[in-house]
């Protein structure tokens, strides 16, 4: 197994959201092979939060009205 080799973790928004403010706040005074390697996962973790709510929005669509 590598130093790059992939996880599947289950985290909370709530989780997601302190992980990205903790790594923006590591990068203040960091080199460019640091702050680089942070924006990959920044890309990852925000894409993670943005898939699942445009699955949500899509399944949403989905749901026929109800015509009372």
């Amino acid at each position: 197994m590598s130093i790059n080799t992939p996880f599947n973790v289950t985290l909370t928004e709530g989780q997601i959201g302190v992980i990205l403010c903790s790594l923006e706040k590591s990068v203040k005074y960091a080199d460019s092979e640091y702050i680089a390697e942070v924006d990959t996962i920044f890309e990852e973790l925000e894409g993670a939060v943005d898939k699942y709510y445009n699955k949500l929005e899509a399944a949403k669509k989905k749901q026929p009205k109800a015509e009372w």
